[in-house]
């Protein structure tokens, strides 16, 4: 089923793009589970992300999901506000705070948060806390839980970590994990998880917008990659998210895909975008073409 690959991210629901509705946010992660999602990653970063999943959890009468959460990146409400503390005693505070939070005794994955921040002088000692976190059982797997420097190569090839996730590397206008991240994690049996398919929302909102005001974070390149999208949705009469959403179930690799929402609206337009199956293999190739330029 198309559902177990997706993987529902909760920062928007936790509060960090903007003012949520507590019961709305617990009500979208029940939605999710009982359309078969089945995995939910969080965060301490994400708002108040993981009472909401442990409140949606407590009234889940169905089969758990597997559950992610991350250490290093410090609780807040603002995306873009980002504070970090790697020692080991706030790693282990933390951890400790995200299973009492979520009601659970154990996660099925512990990220490392953002490990572009690391300092790379401090790796070895952050990796062995949180292989011991492992080793203790207070996570089955661990994982690199965003875009991650070339020295943590080096960990990833000695086996270390179970799980990559990256962010805007992988979707219909970015690319570039299809050529190094993805298939090496394949080939060294590394579960990958694909976040942000909508471009942080290049893809899912009017591009006019992101032109007349091109974000920081936005390269050049992606933007006119949306551009051109934009004409092969048009021409195909597909809406731009629901051609963005397809393309990852349309390349012939397994990976899952990290899919954010604010609320139960945008998770069921969203589910059934992907319900809707690969897209054409004439309307994949006009979208690889294009990134190809």
């Amino acid at each position: 089923m198309v559902n177990e690959r997706l993987v529902l991210g909760t920062a928007g629901l936790g509060g960090v793009w903007g003012k949520v509705d507590p019961h709305q946010s617990v009500l979208t992660i029940l939605s999710g589970l009982e359309s078969g999602i089945a995995a939910i990653d969080t965060a301490p970063a994400y708002g108040d992300a993981e009472s909401y999943l442990g409140q949606a959890l407590q009234q889940w009468r169905g089969k758990m999901p597997v559950i992610s959460s991350k250490v290093g990146r410090l609780k807040s409400y603002a995306a873009d506000e980002a504070l970090y503390d790697y020692t080991d005693e706030a790693m282990a505070e933390s951890l400790e705070n995200s299973l009492r939070t979520i009601g659970i005794s154990s996660l099925d994955i512990l990220f490392l948060h953002d490990p572009q921040a690391i300092p790379e002088s401090a790796t070895e000692r952050i990796i062995t806390t949180i292989t011991r976190f492992k080793e203790q059982g207070l996570a089955k797997r661990i994982g690199v839980g965003g875009n991650w420097p070339g020295w943590m190569k080096h960990f990833l090839d000695n086996g270390v970590f179970d799980v990559v996730m990256e962010f805007n590397r992988l979707n219909a206008s970015n690319i570039t994990a299809l050529k190094d991240s993805l298939p090496y994690c394949l080939l060294h049996n590394i579960q990958y998880y694909a976040a942000s398919p909508l471009n942080m929302g290049l893809l899912g909102k009017s591009i006019a917008s992101f032109k007349q005001q091109q974000p920081d974070w936005l390269p050049i390149e992606a933007l006119e990659m949306a551009v051109c999208l934009e004409k092969i949705a048009a021409r195909h009469q597909l809406s731009l998210p629901a051609m963005a959403h397809r393309f990852l179930l349309s390349l012939p690799y397994e990976f899952n895909i990290v899919l954010g929402a604010s609320d139960q609206a945008e998770l069921s337009t969203s589910i059934q975008h992907f319900n809707q199956g690969k897209l054409p293999e004439n309307i994949l190739a006009e979208i690889l073409k294009c990134s190809n330029g």
